[in-house]
């Protein structure tokens, strides 16, 4: 009975999972990150930059619809991943496929990470898996958040940017700009520094909030208004830019009363009267015409 009920444990999960199986029309050649190439070493990468992937392999059989796929496993707020278009192999023609996979700013650094390269179609796959080391980039800084209120026209409001040191370095003298262009209002500051670390030293930190406080114009009209923030920082070798938007209560828009043109009619009795003396005239003329007429006849 146990072996029976082993069997039909085995059937069952050969059914529930239908397994990929490794592809006879495609095998690997090389995958290379950042020019170089996996099987010779552990390739290290930064965190939030764009590493370029290029995957070259051979055609092994005749197959279409085949897509290359690479990922990593392991952040938690999303997928890291990135995908070919579609196209379709013959057999021994060699192929290059180049994706570029964008490493989130936030990924945990010093840690190894899975890299996964997979060629598939509809009915199988082949994989290549090599390690990914990844490291924090030197200079760093992530605008986490910009914070702004509702605001009437002539009144003060404050915009608050909330930043972080992402990076290997602790930053100091970070300038922040604070900038509404349409309304030609710009704001500035320093905050002294932040660091990579706070382990390092707890009187020292990694985030922090700046704020500027500047007064909207009181002739604004009312409007959804482009608040823009410039984060200066690596002895301004280093920058990053974010936006966002800002709603003011202000005037009412002044909109253009559409012109009226009055075309003056002549009036009706004026072009009766000068009908009137035109049809005078011309009895008066007919009379004396008959007068003289009459005049010859005596004669």
């Amino acid at each position: 009975m146990k072996r029976l009920l082993l069997a039909v444990m085995f059937v069952l999960s050969l059914i529930a999972v239908p397994a990929m199986a490794d592809s006879d029309n495609y095998e690997f050649d090389n995958v290379y990150v950042n020019g170089i190439n996996l099987d010779d070493a552990t390739v290290y990468v930064e965190r939030g930059e764009n590493v370029d992937i290029y995957v070259y392999f051979t055609g092994t059989g005749d197959t279409t619809d085949v897509n290359v796929k690479a990922w990593i496993g392991g952040y938690e707020y999303d997928t890291v991943q990135a995908t070919s278009g579609m196209f379709d192999v013959e057999e021994g023609i060699s192929y290059r496929q180049k994706l570029s996979l964008e490493l989130p700013a936030d990924l945990d650094a010093e840690q190894e990470y899975t890299l996964y390269v997979e060629i598939y179609d509809d009915v199988d796959s082949e994989t290549y898996t090599a390690d990914l080391l990844v490291s924090r980039e030197r200079h760093l800084l992530s605008v986490v958040d910009v914070l702004t209120e509702d605001v009437e026209a002539g009144d003060y409001t404050t915009v608050t940017v909330r930043l972080e040191d992402m990076g290997d370095n602790k930053e100091e003298d970070i300038k922040v700009t604070v900038s509404v262009p349409e309304l030609g209002i710009e704001k500035s500051t320093f905050l002294d520094e932040l660091t990579s670390d706070e382990m390092d030293n707890e009187d020292e930190e990694s985030s922090e909030d700046v704020s500027l406080t500047f007064q909207i114009p009181e002739s604004t009209e009312t409007g959804e208004y482009e608040v823009v923030v410039l984060v200066e920082y690596n002895k301004g070798y280093s920058s990053l830019e974010e936006s966002t938007s800002l709603s003011v209560e202000g005037v009412a828009s002044e909109e253009s009363e559409p012109v009226t043109v009055v075309v003056e009619e002549e009036e009706e009795s004026s072009t009766d009267f000068s009908t009137a003396l035109r049809l005078g005239f011309g009895i008066l003329a007919v009379l004396i015409v008959i007068l003289a007429l009459i005049l010859i006849v005596r004669r």
